[in-house]
């Protein structure tokens, strides 16, 4: 079911599943650093470096542009700082996308049943 304010052709579970598939593989990557918690185990500054960076997320767009219809051009699609965790990056990222899917594919407007709508009434 959609939301009054969502665009019915935006591939929302398409989207979300490339996404969180993509966090998957940049998480289990065998080259990425295990991170523990610094307050607790000591650490250096860069334990609190985020999970996935702002220029390491870019390479998403790459996956879901073909879905999308579009390359995705503007960078602040991203939040700067990266991301903590799967679900903020989806939480963050989808509503972005779905705001720039509709920018470029707007909704299609219904028309009135059986009667004529003149601009300016």
């Amino acid at each position: 079911m959609f939301s009054l304010n969502s665009n019915p052709l935006f591939p929302r579970r398409e989207i979300e599943s490339k996404l969180r598939s993509w966090w998957k593989r940049k998480a289990d990557s065998p080259l990425r650093r295990k991170s523990t918690d610094a307050r607790i185990n000591g650490g250096t500054v860069f334990d609190i470096q985020p999970d996935v960076s702002s220029t390491e997320a870019v390479e998403v767009f790459l996956e879901v542009e073909p879905l999308l219809g579009f390359e995705i051009k503007s960078s602040k699609i991203i939040k700067l700082g990266g991301y903590r965790s799967s679900d903020e990056f989806v939480q963050h990222l989808l509503p972005q996308l779905e705001a720039k899917f509709s920018e470029i594919h707007p909704a299609p407007v219904k028309p009135h049943e059986g009667r004529r709508v003149y601009v300016g009434q």
